[in-house]
């Protein structure tokens, strides 16, 4: 007998089966770094999902090998191209490929069909085969099973998966019915589910305002037209999709949307849709701009100590604040930090009157240092007496305890990341930056000033009405901020301002105080001008006192971090002698 090893033909047949062993190694370490799939589809799974139940009749057919895309029994033995996955398939290939080159007629495949696919019941070697010899159909005995689902040969099981989901979503709403020409498409399993979510408690809270039993019908197109398409629309004018190359529209509605979901219940107050957008693009998106920004700002922040961190660019907090504030209330989250002292309680009754003023809502931020503490007599006593100031101001207002991140500074630290979400910082200013340079390295006001994403307004003393502030001017970015937040409130709440330039060692100051003058006469505000000279804090505390003013608004540290922990800042002489609110732009 001959040895089959010694068969020039068998050999060349196994040469044959090693050369698609490798291909199938390497369809497999390609699908691993593209992250597509090279493995074929399991019928039963599949078959479960789409919720196929009734085979149709067996009939003889000739079927596209291109649509075969997955198996019965065999879907982890060979790749999505049926390329072999294991050795000990080598004989049955072979003895496939021999009788094939040997024009033997071989019998129809079995397969299942399931939408525009088929599934391999038997024959799944005679497949590997066929496909490899570059054959374009196959001859096969096919059971149809009837489904909804829309299936393709491109289909991996995510999007099988995706497809039924669709179905079942389509079924339970009816928008396919209600909005014919909706588009709702998504790239992530699960996402369906989450919008059914969305849109039944939609249907509850219509159904509460209206005092009794909504239609569905009418929650599901209200949903899509007030709810979902706004959305969409933000993701299509900011250009969001960018940042996310390979996703839908749906799936960023579904992810700002849980995102601003998760944000609100971390803070305790609703957030803007805008806002969490914003948010989301800063912290996922995948544009090369966005990842190298957010990889060096984590090197930057391993490295460098607090008190040399410059903050936020000037103007930045404003960026982010006029997309989202339609109503043009300029202080409409008012955050406030709350320990039980009686510095404390000048500090949300100064913030109390902020919201007051705009309209807003007041939150309380009360730091501890365990979860112990947490459920304490003493926490329980400060929420009582928030919750009672709030109602003698008649505001709104919620406070929310936090255990501390950090030991140094908890407070700020605690503050810095929630103000992202606020529009002001209210705080008590019961120690003042210290005038040796060592203490401002640990001055965590200092910190604060410099952090804060928005404005800073410091309390040293009683609330006052802030009837009429003096701003200091001098033409830097930070104290453009300053006047723009002036301009603001003046125009909004019909109070007194004066803009004062100091000039300090000769500097010319008409020029500054000219740019001033006609920035507040654009906006139909008759602010007082006034040029001083000698130190700035001292000549801009003077002129409070002799102007009247009950609040102070600054526009924040002017040098470098090294330099204002050597030299001291006219910020923090202001500071520590002041007895008016000040409020710190940037």
């Amino acid at each position: 007998m001959t040895n089959p090893t010694d068969d020039p033909k068998t050999n060349a047949i196994l040469g044959q089966f090693r050369s698609a062993r490798l291909a199938a190694d390497w369809e497999r370490l390609w699908g691993r770094l593209t992250g597509k799939s090279a493995n074929l589809l399991p019928f039963e799974e599949v078959r479960a999902y789409v919720k196929a139940n009734t085979p149709r009749q067996r009939v003889q057919r000739t079927i596209p090998l291109a649509s075969i895309v997955g198996s019965v029994g065999r879907y982890q033995d060979f790749t999505r191209s049926f390329l072999p996955k294991r050795d000990s398939d080598r004989n049955r290939w072979a003895s496939v490929r021999r009788a094939a080159l040997e024009q033997k007629r071989l019998p129809p495949i079995d397969v299942y069909k399931l939408g525009d696919v088929y599934f391999v019941q038997d024959g799944n070697h005679r497949v590997s085969v066929a496909r490899q010899m570059q054959a374009e159909e196959i001859d096969a005995y096919v059971t149809e099973i009837e489904t909804n689902v829309p299936l393709q040969p491109g289909d991996n099981l995510d999007a099988v998966i995706i497809k039924a989901e669709y179905a079942d979503f389509l079924e339970y709403t009816e928008l396919a019915r209600l909005r014919p020409d909706h588009s709702l498409t998504v790239t992530v399993p699960g996402q369906y589910e989450t919008l059914m979510e969305m849109i039944d408690v939609h249907h509850y809270y219509l159904s509460r305002e209206k005092n009794g039993k909504l239609p569905y019908d009418e929650a599901v197109t209200d949903w899509y037209d007030n709810v979902y398409l706004p959305v969409v629309e933000l993701v299509q004018k900011r250009a969001i999709l960018a940042g996310f190359p390979g996703r839908t529209e749906t799936d960023l509605y579904a992810w700002i949307t849980e995102h601003r979901s998760d944000i609100s219940r971390e803070l305790g107050w609703p957030v803007d849709t805008e806002a969490a957008a914003q948010n989301l693009v800063e912290r996922f998106s995948g544009r090369g701009a966005r990842v190298a920004a957010r990889l060096s700002e984590r090197l930057v922040d391993l490295v460098r100590p607090d008190a040399l961190d410059p903050g936020p660019r000037p103007g930045l907090w404003r960026k982010e604040w006029l997309p989202t504030h339609h109503l043009r209330r300029l202080f409409q989250d008012v955050l406030v930090a709350v320990d039980g002292s009686p510095q404390s309680w000048q500090a949300v009754q100064q913030a109390g009157l902020l919201v007051q003023r705009d309209g807003g809502d007041l939150h309380g931020l009360h730091i501890v240092s365990s979860e112990a503490e947490r459920a304490g007599e003493p926490v329980r006593a400060i929420r009582t007496e928030f919750e009672r100031r709030c109602r003698a101001l008649e505001i709104r207002g919620d406070l929310r305890v936090q255990v501390a991140a950090k030991r140094t500074f908890p407070v700020g630290h605690a503050l810095v990341q929630r103000a992202h979400w606020a529009d002001v910082v209210v705080l008590p200013l019961s120690h003042p930056p210290r005038q040796r340079a060592f203490a401002r390295i640990n001055s965590g006001i200092g910190v604060l000033v410099r952090r804060s994403p928005r404005p800073l307004l410091l309390v040293p003393g009683p609330a006052t009405a802030m009837r009429h502030g003096l701003i200091a001017y001098d033409g830097s970015p930070k104290a453009q901020e300053a006047l723009f937040v002036a301009t603001h409130l003046a125009m909004r709440w019909k109070i007194g301002l004066t803009i004062v330039a100091v000039s300090e060692a000769g500097r010319a100051t008409d020029e500054a105080l000219g740019t001033a003058y006609e920035y507040t006469r654009r906006h139909g505000v008759a602010a007082e001008c006034i040029r001083t000279t000698g130190p700035v804090a001292a000549a801009l505390l003077r002129t409070a006192a002799e102007q009247k003013a009950d609040h102070l608004i600054l526009g924040g540290y002017g040098h470098a971090p090294v330099l204002e922990v050597v030299l001291g800042s006219a910020v923090d002489e202001v500071l520590r002698k002041t007895s008016l609110p000040v409020l710190i732009c940037r």
